[in-house]
């Protein structure tokens, strides 16, 4: 499995963000009551769009279509609309002390805010693991994510709140691209966070 470059231009003209989760929920006919299980399966989805583009454009998204080869291979990828925090913060790490898979509070450090829906980046490149601020912080505190770690982080993980971004797969390994008479190309895809 190869991590394949992701072309920078044109930026995604609609994107769809979302998480997917496994709880099963289970009703009884007689008394109502329910039963709720929660197992640890989260990723990120996204179905994104790029505007209408030239052959020129185009060229380099056609060739990373089939650089994919499908599903075989992933790419790094963020929510297109949280690339910039809304807090205050330019720079985190994580505090020292090793952090499980399934916490879902981190002890940080930054320099000035995150807010509820800021983005966290743990790890680089293949190991990036992307998660959510849910509870505004400053300075040094525990920070409250979603989803749960998926791997587990110390103080030396690389932590970053700019640009951030998933490993991603497609959905499909049927990529293709479609053209209208004047050779304007379009391109829309489906892709879930590859664990």
């Amino acid at each position: 499995m190869a991590l394949i470059t992701m072309p920078s231009t044109p930026a995604f003209s609609a994107s769809t963000w979302s998480i997917k989760r496994a709880v099963a929920q289970s009703r009884s006919p007689f008394s109502g009551h329910e039963q709720v299980y929660e197992y640890s399966m989260a990723c990120w989805q996204a179905t994104v769009t790029l505007p209408p583009m030239k052959r020129s454009q185009a060229g380099a998204w056609q060739a990373f279509f089939l650089k994919l080869r499908g599903r075989a291979n992933t790419f790094l990828m963020g929510d297109p609309d949280g690339q910039s925090n809304i807090g205050t913060a330019t720079t985190v790490s994580v505090t020292s002390g090793t952090h499980a898979i399934g916490d879902t509070t981190i002890p940080l450090t930054l320099n000035g805010t995150l807010k509820a829906g800021d983005y966290v980046q743990f790890g680089t490149s293949a190991t990036s693991q992307l998660h959510m601020i849910v509870a505004d912080m400053s300075g040094t505190g525990t920070a409250t994510i979603e989803p749960s770690l998926k791997v587990a982080i110390s103080g030396s993980t690389s932590a970053s709140i700019s640009g951030t971004t998933a490993v991603m797969r497609m959905d499909s390994n049927d990529l293709g691209w479609d053209a209208d008479h004047v050779s304007k190309y379009g391109f829309s895809f489906s892709c879930t966070e590859a664990l």
